[in-house]
């Protein structure tokens, strides 16, 4: 059975998934051509740098060595105050993308939503590895509780859900970069335009 709005009871816990309106690539150009005075210098407007650190998937990308590229999942994200993305992660199950990345090839990163699709991707040129901190844990705590209880709250069994939010926080390393271009990767019509200044 596929499941869909018009089929889905809204007292069941995959019903839940009913109540969320589904976002749009038309909606992220609006947000990003209403904040870009609020957003000032940087690059991710203040819509963005909420969205991006609220706890949602974060998946990543860098071309390997070969040519082919190497894919990895990430814990988080933190937009420091200079507006650099710190993207924490495991070091163990995410190695092919840190070699690429400690080589000096580019980078591509994509949060998602899951109660709307939402999606946004940043990239980047150059990126550097470095240690993960002890000011990353907390933040890294917070992010994953909200990707945990958001999940749960569409229906995911509570074991499923935590043990996907889940990480060891000795195996975190952390990826920064300056963002240089910013698409919505939402589902739908204009889904992969950049959003440019």
């Amino acid at each position: 059975m596929i499941l869909s709005a018009t089929n889905l009871d809204s007292e069941s816990p995959a019903g839940m998934a009913a109540s969320f309106t589904p976002a749009s690539p038309i909606g992220d150009i609006a947000a990003w051509q209403s904040q870009q005075t609020a957003a000032g210098n940087q690059m991710l407007t203040p819509d963005l740098v909420a969205f991006v650190q609220r706890g949602i998937s974060v998946i990543l990308a860098a071309p390997g060595a070969n040519g082919w590229p190497a894919a990895g999942v990430a814990v988080g994200c933190r937009i420091m105050p200079d507006g650099t993305m710190r993207i924490l992660l495991s070091r163990a199950a995410n190695a092919a993308v840190l070699a690429a990345v400690g080589a000096g090839t580019g980078l591509a990163v994509t949060f998602t939503a899951a109660p709307d699709h939402r999606a946004i991707q940043v990239k980047a040129r150059q990126a550097r590895v470095l240690p993960a901190s002890s000011d990353d844990l907390p933040e890294m705590d917070r992010q994953t509780a909200c990707f945990r209880d958001e999940l749960v709250e569409l229906g995911f069994p509570p074991d499923l859900a935590r043990g996907y939010a889940a990480f060891d926080p000795s195996e975190m390393i952390a990826i920064e970069f300056r963002p240089e271009h910013v698409y919505t990767q939402t589902p739908g019509p204009g889904a992969g335009a950049e959003l440019t200044r």
